[in-house]
């Protein structure tokens, strides 16, 4: 594979990794409105260590930086967290 093609390749990833952003924050609005209902607050410190684990276990299976795993596993969590509680009122997001 060429260097351009490798970077070609590498451009389709990134933009899938993008859309998986775009599906998990519409995943997090629709969390926001069942834990309305359920009377939970927008952010479960337990289960962010669960995801964090979850994803920091993956990378350490997968043989790549389990810190930078999860570096980028707490921002997405915070990016959830934030969503959440804009579509419940309380955040700076619509």
């Amino acid at each position: 594979m060429s260097i351009d093609e490798i970077r070609e390749e590498i451009a389709t990833i990134d933009a899938g990794i993008v859309d998986l952003i775009i599906k998990r924050q519409s995943l997090a609005g629709m969390m926001a409105h069942e834990k309305v209902k359920a009377g939970r607050p927008p952010v479960d410190p337990a289960q962010r260590e669960q995801v964090l684990a979850r994803a920091v276990d993956r990378a350490v299976e997968a043989g790549i930086d389990p810190t930078g795993v999860r570096e980028i596993f707490n921002r997405l969590v915070l990016m959830s967290e934030e969503k959440q509680r804009g579509c419940m009122g309380d955040g700076n997001l619509p």
